[in-house]
């Protein structure tokens, strides 16, 4: 049976937006937090979180209110929405895998089970970044690959393949098959990006939770509609909408040439 490493292409995109939504700083800990002691109101979120500073927490909120994750079910108190809930699911695979693949600090003795937010931020820093989950999935469809398949691969510009993919090696997500960097040398996976199918499972079904009220439109499709009602009320056909005039646009009558040439200003002073 195939070892599937990297997201299916279909889920390659939920991943993405999964990882954009659940990865900005001090996410994880706001979520954790308010799961743990219920709604919260957000003096008592700082004072749970007092390395975040009260107006950094508030810009917090505001945003994870924005992108579905906490709602205010009274003035002032935050709580966790079911798309706050379901984010728990993420972290314990995130957790999991940074625990196994990259452990970076020991587990409490105490609570061997308790999700770690530094784990969870850790382990989703790693995927965060404009071309993180596409190279991934690259090599784990295709690698291993020189650094220009690569990027082709990936869809990246030259600058942007180039940081992204050295980012990756410091974090531990690729390597190369050869030590010496000449034009022979591929990148493929390492043993912790193979071993990302759970979390990218999560992922991708925590973005489809939320993908009917957050995915916008089809911009080729937005883009074509948008053309089509710029032509119309530029040569204001029928095509046009009717909320674009009050009335419709009816036929200028045929002016004579004698008449246009007779309104002519004179040359002649």
């Amino acid at each position: 049976m195939p070892d599937h490493t990297t997201a299916p292409t279909r889920h390659t995109a939920l991943v993405d937006q999964a990882v954009a939504r659940l990865s900005p700083r001090w996410t994880t800990w706001t979520l954790q937090t308010i799961r743990q002691h219920g709604p919260m109101r957000l003096a008592d979120i700082d004072s749970a979180l007092p390395w975040v500073g009260a107006h950094a927490m508030a810009q917090i909120a505001r945003r994870m209110q924005a992108s579905g994750l906490l709602d205010r079910p009274q003035a002032g108190v935050y709580d966790l929405t079911p798309l706050g809930r379901d984010a728990h699911h993420v972290h314990r695979a995130l957790a999991a895998w940074h625990r196994t693949h990259l452990a970076e600090f020991p587990e409490p003795l105490a609570e061997p089970e308790r999700v770690q937010p530094e784990r969870v931020e850790v382990a989703l820093g790693r995927l965060r970044g404009k071309g993180t989950i596409p190279l991934l999935h690259a090599l784990g469809q295709h690698g291993p690959l020189p650094r220009g398949a690569l990027r082709n691969e990936a869809g990246l510009a030259t600058g942007s393949s180039h940081y992204r993919i050295t980012q990756l090696q410091d974090h531990q997500l690729i390597t190369r098959t050869s030590p010496i960097a000449d034009r022979g040398s591929e990148y493929t996976l390492t043993t912790a990006a193979r071993r990302l199918t759970p979390v990218y499972a999560a992922l991708a079904e925590f973005a489809r939770k939320a993908h009917p009220a957050t995915t916008p439109p089809d911009q080729h499709i937005a883009t074509a509609q948008r053309t089509v009602r710029a032509s119309a009320a530029t040569s204001r056909s029928p095509a046009a909408s009717s909320e674009l005039f009050s009335h419709a646009a009816a036929p200028q009558p045929h002016v004579p040439a004698y008449v246009t040439a007779l309104s002519r200003p004179s040359r002649t002073r």
